[in-house]
């Protein structure tokens, strides 16, 4: 189908959070290393027990041939994700019946996907450049007035302001770090899929993927580059291949769609068996910041039944809330859900469509699918919603229309936008004849790619919402250690009898610098995050030292990315080492007894083993140094990922079910202006051997108080990455460990 990964989803690429059940006690800074006293033993083992849970659901699910990674989200979302808190209010006064941010020049022009199944990266992506577009303020604030029955979505003639790169993202999904791109953490990343058998094929050069796969890169400013940078075409020794219809040329999206997956050797017209990489640079070309990720929660309520691990449940009418509020807040809202066909001219031989599918009526271009089993296979774009939409409209011949237990009609539906091209884009592109002539007609009787999707489909799975940073708000530096997609971190539960979870990571200024923000993942509504900075002087060793220059805590609505903004700057000199440390205190419901726990959730990049089902497809590695992150689990004792990797795979008798990775914390900096002054006599320092020596005469500079911020904290605020405007400045990424291993190991990619 549209390869959207519901069969190869998993392949490695989930990662896994562990949940600690724990008290919410205060904490004392007192650290020391790991040791056979320390617990690590103990947080080993209730792994090990828990691990029982994920790898029967996992071969359940592989036997019953439903995704296995699909089937694990459903049952943790399930079992200990039980939040049921409410939705931020909106700011203004209320929603209206109907809104479309298409009127609003908040909408990109439709695109074409063919002839890859690279929807997920078209879904994000225009999402992200609708948030773009409504954070430069283009079309006024809500400048329609939405009450009016007489209001219709605008369809034809959009803008294309703003052009990302779809095949930027697509590509580098499946493209481990290297080290200009990653730095310490190159190879990280995960592998393109394969066949069966482990060997690559055409069909998989750009096979499919998932929402996070793009969070990961926009959020590592590694995504979101121009469409000039690396349109979607082939490759040739000339450049990337514009086709001519005055030449004849034949255009990349034409190829034999009854063999779509692979297609013939021999066929060399066929494109894709010509070359779409692109070079390495292109990833770290990205002009727009994404400060924050939203997770929203989906209007489809899943159980655990006998028709797979995700039945359909009912409708959850403050999710459909959610939607419309980031809609009006942030843009455009990327979806899965399952598409009746996976190529519009798949219907009839012929390419015409017949007046109405099992769930799909073409002559109104409108879903409503019922079916009990719940999963998706395509990624599109929300970018409106209409109250009063005809619940009659539906006419599928399973389907059937959208009706309350009482049998009345439920009216309602999104807008949403395809990437099944349209009209405008085969006319654009000079060959109209080409036009699939798929979606809603315009007043011009035009083909537009968009159709209505009713608010009551069971299919729904997932929807995300990118918020970006203003011009003036676009950090210059980003330090981070983690690049893998999460998938959406799901929970694995701990039983810990201690007062404390926490994770740190350190890292290195590569220069005058100023601390400004932190980022961090919650996985449910209302999620708390307390976050500490601390800093360390010269010889001074983490776990085990540090001064505190910055805590405070903030509360997110959504699940997600987040922009933790401190309060006050924190002045860091070139060389010196700081860290930053977050705990995600949480409740769940123990799934035996459905008694409220104490808990919080340890944000650590984490992969399951190739031995389990599907994760051999799409190989994952992830990669975490040494002096790179800690873990605590009492708020006293500290191990490294590697030690709690080998402690948790002796428990469970040398299966190695986890590999884990850094803390995903990242830390943002600008330059500082300003810098703490340097010693009035230098000393000059000889030239030193080796593949990095100093410079004749080069200066060192004595130990120094680097005038470090005064903590203000902060009480607790709503979403602190508030969506705003713009394009940002150049790229700069940060991989950085300790000053032992940085001056080796480390490289940094810096404006």
């Amino acid at each position: 189908m549209e390869r959207l990964l519901t069969k190869t989803r998993a392949a490695g690429r989930m990662l896994l959070a562990l949940l600690l059940a724990t008290s919410l006690a205060s904490w004392t800074p007192g650290r020391a290393w790991a040791d056979e006293s320390s617990g690590v033993a103990a947080l080993a083992e209730n792994l090990a027990g828990y691990s029982d849970e994920i790898e029967a659901v996992m071969r359940q699910a592989a036997a019953e041939g439903v995704d296995s990674v699909d089937a694990l989200n459903a049952y943790l979302r399930q079992a200990y994700n039980s939040d049921e808190g409410g939705v931020a209010p909106l700011s203004n006064e209320g929603l209206p019946p109907r809104y479309f941010l298409t009127n609003l020049g908040q909408v990109t022009s439709v695109k074409l996907q063919h002839p890859w199944g690279s929807c997920w990266a078209f879904g994000a992506v225009s999402a992200l450049e609708s948030s773009v577009l409504k954070a430069r303020g283009l079309g006024g604030d809500d400048a329609v007035f939405w009450s009016g029955e007489d209001v219709k979505p605008q369809l034809s003639n959009l803008t294309n302001e703003i052009d990302l790169s779809e095949h930027t993202v697509a590509w580098f999904a499946h493209q481990p770090q290297t080290q200009e791109s990653g730095g310490s953490q190159a190879g990280e990343g995960t592998s393109r899929a394969g066949a069966a058998d482990g060997t690559m094929t055409n069909g998989t050069q750009l096979g499919g993927g998932y929402t996070e796969l793009a969070e990961a890169q926009f959020t590592a400013w590694q995504g979101a580059a121009l469409e000039a940078d690396a349109p979607y075409t082939y490759r040739t020794d000339a450049g990337f291949f514009h086709p001519d219809a005055a030449k004849n040329d034949i255009p990349w999206w034409r190829f034999d769609r009854s063999n779509s997956e692979e297609p013939d050797p021999a066929d060399a017209t066929d494109a894709r068996n010509k070359d779409w990489s692109l070079d390495d640079s292109v990833r770290m070309n990205d002009v727009v910041r994404v400060q924050g990720v939203r997770n929203l929660p989906v209007p489809v309520k899943t159980t655990l039944g006998s028709e797979g691990p995700s039945t359909y449940d009912g409708y959850d009418a403050s999710a459909t809330e959610a939607i419309k509020q980031a809609l009006m807040e942030v843009g455009a809202v990327s979806i899965a859900y399952y598409s009746p066909g996976s190529h519009p001219s798949d219907i009839n031989p012929d390419g015409s469509y017949p007046d109405a599918g099992e769930y799909f009526n073409y002559k109104e271009w409108c879903q409503y699918d019922n079916r009990t089993a719940v999963s998706s296979n395509h990624e599109v774009t929300v970018v409106g919603w209409n109250d009063s939409y005809p619940a009659s409209n539906f006419k599928g011949t399973v389907g059937g229309s959208p009706k309350d237990e009482n049998g009345n009609p439920l009216n309602g539906a999104w807008l949403v936008k395809n990437s099944w091209g349209s009209n405008d884009f085969f006319t654009a592109a000079g060959y109209p004849e080409d036009d699939l002539k798929w979606g809603l007609e315009d007043e011009n009787g035009k083909h537009t790619g968009f159709f209505w999707l009713s608010y009551y489909d069971h299919t729904i799975t997932s929807a995300t919402a990118y918020e970006v940073a203003k011009a003036d708000e676009a950090f210059a530096h980003n330090y981070q250690y983690d690049y893998l997609a999460t998938r959406q971190q799901i929970p694995a539960l701990v039983k810990v009898p201690t007062p404390k979870t926490e994770v740190a990571n350190v890292f290195t200024a590569q220069g005058d610098e100023l601390l400004r923000a932190v980022s961090a993942h919650t996985f449910a509504k209302n999620a708390t995050v307390n976050v500490k900075v601390y800093v360390l002087d010269e010889g001074e060793a983490w776990p085990g030292g540090g001064t505190l220059v910055a805590e405070q805590q903030e509360v997110f609505p959504f699940g997600g990315y987040h922009t933790i903004h401190l309060a006050e700057p924190v002045k860091l000199a070139q060389g010196q080492r700081f860290v930053v440390t977050e705990n995600e205190p949480t409740t769940r419901a123990n799934p035996q007894t459905g008694e409220l726990e104490a808990a919080a959730y340890l944000p650590l990049e984490t992969v399951l083993d190739a031995s389990l089902p599907n994760q051999d497809l799409s190989p994952t590695k992830v990669i975490a140094n040494e002096g790179e992150t800690y873990i605590t689990d009492d708020g006293e004792h500290w191990y490294t990922p590697a030690e709690l990797e080998k402690a948790t795979t002796e428990a469970m008798g040398g299966l190695a079910l986890y590999h884990y990775g850094n803390a995903m914390i990242k830390a943002f900096t600008d330059d500082d202006s300003d810098p703490a002054p340097k010693p009035v006599d230098p000393v000059p320092v000889d030239p030193s051997p080796g593949g990095d020596p100093q410079q004749p005469g080069a200066l060192e500079p004595e130990r120094v108080d680097f005038g470090y911020a005064e903590a203000k904290p902060l009480s607790k605020t709503g979403d602190a990455a508030t969506p705003a405007a713009g394009a940002a400045a150049t790229l700069a990424l940060g991989a950085l460990a300790s000053a032992a291993v940085a001056a080796f190991a480390l490289r940094r990619r810096r404006a």
